[in-house]
């Protein structure tokens, strides 16, 4: 039986991931103050654990750095505050829910992603009056700019900083919800949440309508994962067909989706290289310009945790004369995929894909769609958000470790094989 203590430091991790962009704008590096304080107060000091295998990481991770400092790629300063930042997350984030199962962390996330929802809906529903004046006084980061996206109906963002951020804030409860209807056999019964209909289209409501493509290829990899995971049946024939159907139906009828995919396309293969591509295209373009450069520069070796800002101004290629863009996502490289491809070069790729791997939950049972739901979130990661630490990113490779260690248990109705 957990202790109120604990429940409070439960809850206080999620309260921090629900505002994080929120209280960081307001005072930056609040959020990591904030764990912290949650950690001193909310376990035994003496009790805290550290665990072995993320101290080789970080082992690792700081003697390549010293190597890359003494090489001129990176400084004490950017290595330090990002082992510091890391090391804060994973120790925090892992102490904090030890006491709990992956069916109560679950149940809490699943309502701090359900009120993100409903803000992120009463945004969209107050950008139709068009007022600015009550369109932006209950959302700190309002995309009412982003009105007529498909209709009169904004991209949403609710409490984040921008679109595909409430995308990845959303994902794990999308996946759970889909994956309650499409591999029950493999979702905990105890998660009670996922019985609440309403509430799960209320999710994936407000995650279709944040229009983000990063968030519809997410949605993509998560039925592409349940596929995998289910047993031989009809699902198995009818999934592929509904990815192909929702993709085509975005692409022909959202506007804004269909520009990203086709200038996207276009820079890769050299098609465009004009001031006219649209914004996003532009910085995943160079950013993944810096990063490929990067890594021929370090011979693959990686130029170091910290060290992306460095090689970004090195390597930019510039705005190609759109003003003002030429420096966007300087420090996280646009992509995890980008970001540790430039830091930490081909043993941080082997290392990550090692861990996705070895660390996916093995027994086919009630534990297996929390794996799912958080490698859809790690692999929406790698293609479009760099930042190791934000919102809670740290938590669920806790959690993703966690399940892997559950001991197995039947499943919640017999595998269809």
């Amino acid at each position: 039986m957990q202790s109120t203590r604990q429940k409070i430091g439960l809850y206080g991790i999620f309260f921090a991931m629900f505002f994080w962009d929120i209280l960081d704008t307001a005072i930056p590096n609040l959020p990591f103050a904030f764990i912290i304080l949650l950690l001193l107060l909310c376990t035994n000091i003496q009790e805290i654990k550290l665990n072995r295998n993320f101290l080789l990481v970080i082992l690792f991770i700081v003697s390549q750095g010293l190597i890359n400092i003494l090489l001129g790629n990176d400084t004490g300063r950017l290595l330090l505050t990002q082992v510091v930042a890391i090391s804060i997350c994973f120790i925090a984030y892992d102490n904090l829910i030890a006491p709990f199962s992956p069916a109560e962390i679950m149940s809490v996330y699943w309502r701090a992603a359900f009120w993100m929802a409903v803000i992120g809906i009463c945004e969209a529903a107050l950008s139709l009056l068009k007022t600015p004046a009550v369109t932006k006084l209950p959302v700190f980061f309002t995309y009412t700019a982003y009105e007529g996206v498909v209709g009169p109906l904004p991209r949403l963002a609710s409490l984040c900083r921008e679109p595909s951020f409430l995308g990845y804030f959303l994902a794990p409860a999308v996946c759970l919800f889909l994956g309650k209807k499409i591999v029950p056999e493999l979702t905990d019964n105890s998660l009670k949440v996922l019985d609440n209909n309403f509430e799960g289209i209320i999710i994936l409501a407000a995650y279709i309508m944040t229009f983000s493509s990063v968030a519809y290829f997410g949605l993509a990899i998560m039925l592409i994962i349940l596929w995998w995971e289910k047993g031989f049946s009809i699902k198995k024939i009818i999934i592929p067909l509904v990815i192909i159907v929702l993709y085509m139906v975005a692409y022909n009828n959202i506007d804004d989706f269909r520009t990203r995919v086709n200038d996207t396309w276009n820079l890769f293969n050299g098609v465009s290289q004009t001031a006219s591509v649209n914004f996003s295209s532009f910085t995943y373009y160079s950013n993944w310009r810096v990063a490929y450069n990067s890594f021929l520069h370090t011979k693959g070796f990686g130029a170091g945790l910290g060290s992306y800002q460095n090689m970004f101004d090195k390597f930019n290629i510039g705005s190609w004369g759109t003003s003002g863009i030429d420096s966007v996502n300087r420090e996280d490289g646009n992509s995890a995929f980008f970001r540790i491809l430039a830091e930490l070069g081909v043993v941080g790729l082997l290392a990550v894909m090692y861990f996705l791997i070895k660390e996916f939950r093995r027994p086919k049972d009630k534990y297996t769609i929390y794996s799912c739901a958080i490698l859809s979130l790690f692999i929406m990661f790698l293609l479009r958000q760099g930042n190791y630490t934000h919102a809670g990113s740290i938590l669920f490779v806790c959690l993703y470790l966690k399940v892997a260690k559950m001991p197995q248990v039947k499943t919640s109705e017999k595998l269809k094989l």
